[in-house]
């Protein structure tokens, strides 16, 4: 058996990708929300939202 393969397997299991495209169009998102509101504006874009819920789900963190 190959300890070096199992090895990288086992860390590879715990390895997590996270995509950051959704930073790109994130200004342009909050201006559109923001446009003709009337009252505090928005700070978070609904792509940002659904970022975090992505990354809490596998973890089980709380939403604080």
């Amino acid at each position: 058996m190959d300890w070096r393969v199992v090895d990288e397997c086992l860390i590879r299991r715990g390895e997590l990708l996270l995509s950051l495209e959704f930073l790109e169009g994130y200004d342009s998102e909050l201006t559109a929300l923001n446009r003709g509101k009337v009252g505090y504006p928005f700070k978070i874009a609904v792509r940002y939202v659904e970022f975090l819920t992505i990354v809490r789900y596998p973890f089980s963190m709380p939403y604080r």
